[in-house]
Parts: C-alpha cells; structure tokens; sequence
C-alpha cells in the first residue's frame, strides 16, 4: 500500500517533536491507539509496526 504524504512536526512539551501517521495506513494495518511501532533511522526513516502478543486461546478461570 504506497502512500506518500508530507506531514507537518509539532512540538510537544519542552524539547520533543511528534509527526502523525496517515489514517489510511493506519486502518489499513488496523493499528489503534497503545499500539507500539518500531522507527528504524539510518538516511531515511522506515515505520515497522510491532507484532502484537498472539492470544494462545487459554481463557483464566
């Protein structure tokens, strides 16, 4: 799914920056808030999403 969007940095507290991500990519990888994604930083910047902790399908009694 190639998406390309430019995206504005806005400050957040004393020293931090933030950027959002595009909804579409986001629905589309059906991520919601408390998701964790991965940055890897070199020449560019690549969002890798974090895998999610599979349910084994036990239920606690």
């Amino acid at each position: 799914m190639p998406i390309k969007v430019e995206r504005i940095l806005f400050r957040i507290g004393e020293g931090s920056l933030a950027v959002t991500l595009p909804k579409a990519w986001v629905v589309y990888n059906q991520l919601k808030p408390g998701d964790v994604v991965e940055l890897i930083v070199n020449d560019g910047v690549t969002v890798h999403i974090k895998k999610r902790p599979e349910a084994d399908g036990k239920t606690e009694s």
